[in-house]
């Protein structure tokens, strides 16, 4: 596997698990006393 393919595939990865991340820590705040 050459570094691009690589590279694309962790952000392929990265970015939608990122934007899972920062919702649920938008909900946890949002729901914190």
């Amino acid at each position: 596997m050459n570094p691009s393919m690589l590279n694309t595939t962790l952000l392929a990865t990265a970015l939608p698990a990122a934007a899972v991340v920062v919702r649920v820590v938008v909900v946890v705040v949002g729901n914190a006393p």
